[in-house]
């Protein structure tokens, strides 16, 4: 099967209600997981702090930061349990946040993650994340997070050339894509293939601590390293105690940015 044709035909079970996707609320102590099948994680959301990003991928991915500390806009491909959602509305004040959520039922939990209602500067779309971005208007995005899986892997239609072709088109100048990929996927070094040439090989890859993720950063006509800050301070808005659960990881995504400088 090619991989364009699993593609279209994933999108197409899904939209007729059809995957075998199982959408599963499960509890361990103190955390509430959102899971697609028996045991794959994909979202977990802390009862008495919901805002705080548990998933150490999750927290890596805030290194967009560095490149775009005072976003105008955002835009979400993947809603999950809505852990960077919540994060980024809280802490960005003023940030606009469109996110993208193919599959109904997840949408339909957004009340049990306290999911933000929609408003005048945040909203969940119900929609395919690659038609979406292909629908949309050049430099429309100052910041794009991709985080689309199922129990399986990446929807593939987010792996495509076109796809990430679109993204970089609807980023502004200096704009950032942060996406969760995961190394064991088959088509890992194909994505990153694919990345690097849609951003003329803007490309910072850093591996999070836990489950085989790797969080790859594509910078938009300015270098991947560029003007990079020489110490890290909360982001204007941000409550301190939740810049102090993300420091560590955005200093790792930092500290390998400054390795490409180094080296270049």
């Amino acid at each position: 099967m090619s991989f364009e044709f699993e593609s279209a035909l994933q999108n197409a079970l899904v939209q007729a209600g059809l995957t075998q996707r199982d959408v599963r609320v499960q509890h361990q102590r103190f955390d509430q997981m959102l899971s697609f099948g028996s045991t794959d994680v994909q979202s977990a959301m802390d009862l008495r702090n919901p805002d705080r990003l548990v998933l150490n991928y999750t927290r890596v991915m805030m290194g967009f930061a560095l490149f775009q500390p005072r976003p105008r806009n955002m835009l979400m491909i993947g809603l999950g349990g809505g852990s960077l959602p919540k994060f980024c509305h809280r802490h960005f004040p003023g940030t606009d946040i469109t996110v993208v959520e193919i599959d109904p039922r997840v949408i339909a939990l957004r009340d049990r993650f306290e999911v933000p209602p929609d408003q005048h500067d945040f909203r969940v779309v119900q929609a395919d994340g690659a038609d979406f971005v292909a629908a949309m208007d050049d430099a429309s995005y100052d910041v794009i997070m991709v985080d689309g899986f199922d129990a399986d892997c990446m929807a593939p239609s987010l792996g495509t050339q076109n796809f990430y072709d679109q993204c970089a088109r609807l980023l502004t100048a200096g704009g950032v894509m942060a996406c969760n990929l995961h190394e064991l996927d088959l088509y890992f070094g194909a994505y990153l293939e694919r990345i690097a040439l849609s951003f003329d090989g803007e490309v910072l890859g850093v591996a999070a601590r836990e489950c085989g993720n790797s969080v790859v950063f594509a910078r938009k006509h300015m270098g991947i390293d560029a003007h990079l800050p020489k110490h890290l301070r909360c982001p204007s808005g941000m409550a301190e105690q939740a810049w102090a659960g993300i420091e560590a990881d955005v200093h790792d995504v930092l500290r390998r940015a400054r390795d490409i400088q180094a080296f270049a």
